[in-house]
């Protein structure tokens, strides 16, 4: 465990958090890369925005081969983050659809709950905002650890890399929490300006503030 992420061990201790991702397995799965994992989860996101829809809207069509590899993908999909139970009810739906009984309509509707709740902690993990009423404790650091975070945004920046704009916007979360909002606003504007140097004395004074 790395220091100063006290409340991400609590987030991955939760029960009902650790059910629904479990984020510790997701990160040993990638061999412990935490920028990996962290664009898995915003890769399954972008992914699955739209939830079971696509699989709903296949079975309402009666195209079951098709809903059938829908599903397929989704297990495999929620197994590599993590997401075992969503795995398991994509599992059932995948069997059922697969011997073709007709009865999947309950297993339909687990599936798309399991979904719905994945979708919600994503924003917690990626966003920092949980939704109403979602009794989790959120993570007060970055899923990729500070010093790496800010390496990779530095180097960026040194080489002009339009690259960090995308480094800003995909991990704004983590930055504020790193950064604070007044600096992560300077380095973003002058990012924006193409001006890096502006950009790095920010960053760097930041670092230095704080020993990283």
């Amino acid at each position: 465990m790395e220091p100063g992420n006290g409340a991400q061990t609590e987030l991955r201790a939760d029960l009902v958090t650790r059910d629904t991702i479990d984020v510790n397995d997701g990160i040993e799965r990638v061999m412990g890369n935490r920028d990996l994992y962290a664009r898995m989860l915003r890769r399954f996101r972008n992914d699955y925005q739209d939830g079971a829809l696509p699989v709903r809207t296949a079975l309402a069509a009666g195209d079951t081969l098709l809903a059938h590899r829908l599903v397929h993908t989704l297990k495999g999909a929620a197994g590599m983050i993590g997401a075992h139970r969503l795995h398991e009810r994509a599992g059932e739906l995948e069997q059922a659809l697969r011997l073709d009984t007709g009865e999947f309509r309950a297993m339909l509707a687990s599936l798309i709950t399991e979904m719905e709740k994945v979708l919600q902690l994503l924003g917690v993990l990626l966003d920092g905002s949980p939704p109403p009423g979602m009794p989790v404790q959120l993570p007060t650091r970055a899923l990729l650890g500070d010093t790496a975070l800010l390496e990779r945004l530095t180097q960026l920046l040194t080489n002009h890399d339009g690259g960090a704009i995308d480094v800003l916007e995909e991990s704004r979360a983590s930055l504020h929490v790193i950064l604070g909002e007044a600096t992560l606003q300077r380095v973003s504007d002058a990012v924006r300006e193409f001006d890096y140097a502006r950009a790095l004395r920010a960053l760097g004074e930041t670092a230095c503030g704080q020993g990283i």
